[in-house]
């Protein structure tokens, strides 16, 4: 059996990566370049964590994704990237603004179609990603809505009829936390340490500690009740 999992590194990538690789899936990693700021420690992060699962890593150069970035602005390439607070994190007006600042144009659409032909290329069915009911609360692309819609293009883009699997689409980051703790133990691997979740570069996988991801990084260790391993600016 084989799986695509597209993973930036981040911590709901990686849990979904390693759910994949619980199930027994052949895994083949994806790594997406669009010139975001983060990109050598994404790039960093990804590929401990493909190593760590015995999985193939390739990284998909999209320089025309790059180019849209620049004319809508957006901050994940500019490096204009939004704070915010941890009790604004719920707030559904902030949180939509500094969406809006990071958004990448059709980012996951992009992403998932490029996966999903390099599955039906290899014979896979499955492509694993790290939509979750965090994030869908501001971005429509992690909608179930989007996913549902997604597989029905999928139906008919793909012969053999590649399906988007959203393992953690119920979850909040805390329990994603929780969930990549416990298949660490079952598994007796090591991979949430490794994972990278700031929007900014920064050295020796420092996080900046003041992002919206970073912010829900925080949160989410903290909700769980357990140990946050990783080292933030502020």
């Amino acid at each position: 059996m084989k799986a695509i999992c597209v993973l930036s590194g981040g911590l709901d990538s990686t849990v979904a990566s390693l759910i994949a690789k619980q199930k027994g899936y052949d895994i083949t990693c994806l790594t997406f370049n669009y010139g975001q700021q983060a990109l050598k420690n994404e790039i960093s992060a990804s590929k401990k964590i493909a190593e760590i699962l015995g999985a193939e890593h390739k990284i998909i150069d999209l320089n025309f994704l790059s180019e849209m970035c620049e004319l809508s602005e957006c901050g994940l390439k500019t490096g204009d990237i939004p704070s915010i607070s941890e009790e604004n994190l719920d707030n559904r007006v902030v949180a939509e603004q500094t969406m809006k600042k990071v958004w990448v144009p059709a980012r996951n659409l992009i992403m998932f179609s490029i996966a999903s032909g390099l599955a039906e290329a290899i014979c896979a069915d499955y492509v694993y990603c790290g939509i979750n009911e965090e994030e869908a609360s501001t971005f429509p692309d992690n909608t179930m809505e989007f996913m549902d819609r997604f597989n029905k293009c999928n139906e008919y883009g793909t012969l053999n009829k590649v399906k988007l699997e959203a393992p953690l689409y119920k979850m909040n980051k805390d329990e994603i936390v929780k969930k990549g703790i416990e298949l660490e133990q079952k598994l007796g691997l090591e991979l949430l340490k490794y994972s990278y979740s700031c929007y900014h570069e920064n050295p020796e996988f420092i996080h900046c500690g003041i992002c919206e991801s970073c912010m829900r990084r925080k949160r989410a260790f903290k909700l769980a009740n357990t140990e946050d391993i990783t080292t933030y600016k502020e």
